[in-house]
């Protein structure tokens, strides 16, 4: 039986994201009032605030997959690293030039991707804070970023370039090792919002502002539904 807690409450400005930690105990919120809550899940209560010297809001968290560490995209164009256990800000990653809208940590946790309104994917070094390399390729901000489960690829999706008043509509796969671009999946008539492999990693969801979800194989690109 699902038992209802009640709201959590406790940010002053709308919630961009939130996350599980691995083990399912707490929740991670980032909000527009430029902070990051921690919260436990069998009771609501707030643990901890992390603040540190974030400027703007908080677009996008991630949980690391042992737990330890969250990731957070920000609106002051960085991604800063917090340790979970006492809510320590352990490095600020900086060299977008937009704001970061997008963060995930490789499976192997060795890893970072950010998506930026400044139209690329930065791979970043968690050891660190390195920054491996640059994706460029996409004409729109980088909404979404998301890791393939075996590590070796990374889908993004795109949204719309002020400059050009048009929206890039794609979703890109990546190859890790090397930053190639394997394929460009078009066929959404807005912005893309959010992409997610699948478990097994042969297939894509896609969500856009074009009010679809858009289902694809990996191997080819091949568009398989449009919910």
């Amino acid at each position: 039986m699902v038992r209802f807690l009640g709201p959590i409450k406790g940010h002053t400005g709308s919630v961009h994201s939130v996350a599980f930690s691995p083990d399912g105990s707490m929740i991670a919120s980032g909000s527009w009032d430029g902070t990051i809550k921690l919260w436990r899940v069998s009771d609501g209560a707030l643990l901890r605030t992390l603040e540190g010297d974030l400027v703007g809001p908080v677009f996008s968290i991630a949980f690391s997959p042992d737990g330890s560490m969250i990731a957070s995209g920000s609106g002051d164009k960085t991604i800063k690293l917090w340790r979970v256990s006492d809510g320590t800000l352990l490095r600020t990653l900086e060299g977008h030039t937009g704001p970061v809208t997008s963060v995930a940590f490789s499976p192997d946790g060795s890893m970072i991707a950010s998506g930026s309104a400044d139209n690329t994917i930065k791979l970043w070094r968690v050891s660190d804070g390195a920054l491996l390399r640059t994706l460029e390729g996409h004409t729109g901000e980088v909404l979404s970023v998301a890791f393939s489960p075996d590590g070796s690829m990374i889908a993004s999706g795109s949204g719309y370039d002020p400059d050009t008043e048009r929206s890039d509509s794609t979703i890109k796969l990546w190859r890790v090792s090397d930053g190639a671009l394997l394929r460009t999946l078009k066929g959404h008539t807005w912005v893309v919002l959010s992409v997610a492999f699948s478990p097994d990693g042969s297939m894509i969801a896609s969500g856009s502002a074009d009010n679809t979800i858009k289902l694809w194989r990996v191997s080819d690109g091949s568009l398989l539904r449009t919910d």
